[in-house]
């Protein structure tokens, strides 16, 4: 076998080895000198390193600002608890939680009003007077004078529950003393359009005209007859409904007849009862007696209304209560002042309104009776004794000239009884300025020969003969 001695180093292998150093040496500084920033990049001095910091300064502001704008944005998207806005009352409305909603309207009004009378006769007798102590005749007086009448706050709304709902009337005239108070209030509860239950103090339903508010009258205000036969405002439970479409009802329980602004002890234990239906058989009638719709097909409204309350009972003095003074007979005397200790009262009307192209006609037929009259003591002379009937009506009617602006209206009224019998003649003129009632003015002019019922709303004094003129101003918000 042949042996093979180690393998030698070549003599030019230290050659190699520095001509591969060299290469990787060369390699490393091609790398370091592509990462290291060009002569162009480098800031060259401190001035345009200053401007290099104002630029990323400008580009931060830029960039807050955006953040800002893009969270207005958000909080903008976001619901309020509340909203406030004006849309025919001022409305305040809860918009977050659907499980307790609330909402909230104020309106308010006022009627601004000139009153001149001048009286053809200076005194008016009847049953009181000539049964009173002095037997003095009423004194008939002129009147020229400004007031406020129905100066008024209306509160309404819902709470808790859609169909659950509030109502608060505040009251204030200068022909009464200037005082404030609670006209109407109530809480309902809207179970359907069929069946919505109240409870809360309101008109008591025995009379169309009266259940049709002061805000719309044809005139100035009420009629004589409206004004003597409708009984008031009580406290107690009702219903308001239309079981069937084109008719409605209202139905009530409550203290009286007339015990608005009584107290307790000023009302018997007798409660009174009354009903009034209507229905629209044609076009749908819409609100008040005016036709600022201008119906292009004949709207009709027809109804009927019926009340009956048991009045008697005194107080400890021996005076009739409160709640019995309200009925007068046909010659304007007040029962209780005539000694009367009991009276059940039954009171009937039936009503008829139209409205066709800016015409308007309307008006309702009254029917009282008077039941177990009776005195406290002796009868005074002229005592009606056990019952007492009486009836009356009125009809008005008014045509625009001026579509919803200017109407020219015409009424007439009257009561007949058994002690005597009255009569209304009265026209006038509306200007709806903005084409509705929250903004009327209204001239009126009328004869009256003894009017049997006082009343400062309607601005009926008993016993007035003569002429009276009546300017109104009506604005609402």
């Amino acid at each position: 076998m042949r042996l093979t001695s180690p393998s030698r180093p070549s003599p030019f292998a230290w050659l190699d080895r520095t001509l591969l150093l060299a290469g990787m040496s060369l390699g490393f500084a091609a790398v370091a000198s592509a990462q290291e920033p060009k002569p162009a990049e480098r800031p060259t001095n401190f001035d345009e390193l200053l401007k290099r910091l104002d630029e990323q300064e400008a580009m931060i502001r830029e960039l807050a600002e955006k953040e800002k704008q893009r969270e207005e944005l958000e909080a903008a998207a976001k619901p309020s608890t509340f909203e406030a806005l004006y849309d025919k009352g001022f409305i305040l409305r809860s918009t977050k939680d659907a499980k307790t909603p609330f909402e909230l309207k104020i309106n308010g009004r006022m009627q601004f009003r000139y009153v001149g009378f001048a009286a053809a006769d200076d005194e008016y007798a009847n049953l009181e007077t000539r049964g009173s102590t002095s037997g003095a005749p009423i004194e008939v007086t002129d009147r020229d004078d400004f007031e406020i009448e129905r100066g008024r706050l209306e509160f309404r709304g819902m709470w808790l529950d859609p169909k659950l709902h509030f109502y608060i009337n505040l009251d204030a005239d200068t022909d009464d003393g200037h005082q404030v108070i609670f006209h109407d209030f109530w809480v309902n509860y809207e179970f359907d359009k069929a069946f919505d239950l109240y409870v809360g103090k309101a008109f008591v339903p025995g009379s169309r005209d009266w259940l049709n508010g002061s805000t719309r009258t044809h005139l100035v205000d009420r009629s004589m007859a409206t004004t003597y036969f409708r009984p008031d405002r009580t406290l107690g439970v009702w219903a308001i409904g239309q079981p069937v479409d084109g008719l409605w009802y209202r139905a009530m329980v409550g203290n009286g007849l007339s015990t608005s602004d009584t107290t307790p002890d000023q009302v018997n234990q007798k409660l009174a009862y009354a009903a009034s239906v209507w229905l629209e058989p044609f076009a749908k009638y819409g609100g008040g007696y005016a036709d600022l719709e201008n119906h292009e097909d004949l709207a009709a409204q027809m109804g009927a209304s019926f009340a009956f309350g048991e009045q008697s009972g005194e107080t400890s003095s021996g005076d009739s209560l409160a709640e019995t003074r309200f009925a007068r007979i046909s010659d304007g005397s007040r029962l209780t002042s005539l000694g009367v200790d009991h009276f059940d009262e039954y009171l009937a009307t039936f009503d008829a309104a139209f409205k066709f192209q800016g015409f308007s006609l309307n008006g309702e037929i009254f029917r009282r009776w008077l039941r177990e009259i009776a005195p406290t003591g002796t009868a005074p002379t002229g005592f009606p004794e056990k019952q007492q009937d009486d009836w009356g009506f009125y009809v008005d009617a008014g045509f625009f000239l001026i579509e919803k602006r200017i109407e020219p209206v015409v009424r007439y009224s009257a009561v007949y009884g058994e002690q005597k019998d009255s009569c209304e003649y009265a026209c006038g003129v509306n200007w709806y300025i903005d084409g509705t009632h929250t903004n009327k003015l209204t001239l009126e002019g009328g004869w009256y020969d003894g009017q049997p019922v006082s009343n400062s709303g309607a601005n009926y004094r008993v016993g007035d003969d003569g002429f009276r003129v009546m300017v109104q101003w009506q604005l609402g918000f």
